[in-house]
């Protein structure tokens, strides 16, 4: 597996070295060395959180998408934290005495936006557009920017932990395929919705107290289209797509999910006032 932080700390080291050559002209090659940190950075942080995030999301290299995606499944995934510990007195009491290993220091959300496609921003030609108008990048401003991002970068990287996350966590075999589903439990939250990354059977998860979960399968009653019949089956809501289907084990008969146009007769004030273009029905 990529070792994502050292990535990072080698991408750092060669854009402090064009800031450091002075030349406005290799600013374009120290924006792209800390746009690669700030990825390597992200991705470092999704390992974290590898159990819980769905492994299509890898195949990104956006880190807004990503981080978005982090704090979907862990509001603080983007927080800097103090880690201590101690020995408890007794089970569920504040240790008297605390150890401290550190601050770890993440990667926000706030600084991706900020600065991420600011700093892509300098790597292409201007559009004729932009030439038109006069705007071009301010070295002296850019450089300041890629040196606030070069020591913001710097701290991170420079964490004595990282990495470290906890939370309270529910865990399932799938109903559907078996695959281990794990999901975080967010305090005051009493339903979350769970997903299998293998087969993309989804559940409701709810607090079941006592350390326990309750994960319930998010499936959804379809009848059979044969007025004759009318057979329900329970199928699991990620598999009502167009162009699906099942046999109707009751009549035999096949029953396609089709995507439709229904049409109906314009009244004759619809009639009169048409724009001719698609909308929402009322």
């Amino acid at each position: 597996m990529t070792d994502y932080r050292n990535d990072a700390r080698r991408e750092l080291a060669r854009a402090k070295d064009e800031l450091a050559s002075m030349a406005d002209e290799r600013l374009k090659y120290a924006a792209l060395e800390l746009r690669m940190a700030m990825e390597s950075l992200t991705y470092d942080r999704a390992l974290a959180y590898e159990d819980e995030f769905p492994a299509a999301e890898y195949e990104t290299w956006q880190p807004r998408k990503v981080m978005a995606i982090l704090l979907e499944i862990d509001p603080d995934a983007d927080k800097d934290s103090n880690w201590a510990f101690g020995i408890e007195p007794s089970l569920g009491v504040m240790p008297d005495v605390m150890k401290s290993l550190g601050t770890e220091r993440v990667l926000n959300m706030g600084t991706i936006k900020r600065h991420y496609d600011a700093l892509g921003s300098y790597l292409h030609v201007p559009t004729i557009k932009q030439r038109k108008h006069g705007a071009k990048v301010d070295p002296v401003k850019f450089r300041a920017r890629c040196k606030e991002i070069a020591a913001y970068v710097t701290d991170v990287l420079a964490s004595p932990v990282w990495n470290a996350t906890m939370g309270t966590f529910a865990s399932l075999g799938c109903m559907k395929c078996g695959h281990p589903i794990r999901k975080r439990m967010p305090q005051g939250k009493a339903v979350v919705d769970a997903k299998c990354f293998e087969c993309g059977a989804t559940y409701k998860v709810t607090d079941a107290g006592e350390g326990k979960a309750c994960f319930a399968p998010d499936q959804v009653e379809v009848k059979c289209a044969n007025p004759e019949c009318k057979t329900s089956i329970f199928a699991w809501r990620s598999e009502i797509e167009n162009g699906r289907g099942w046999k109707c084990k009751v009549c035999g008969g096949k029953n396609d999910i089709k995507l439709m146009i229904q049409h109906r007769p314009a009244t004759a004030f619809e009639a009169t006032n048409s724009a001719g273009g698609a909308h929402d029905p009322d």
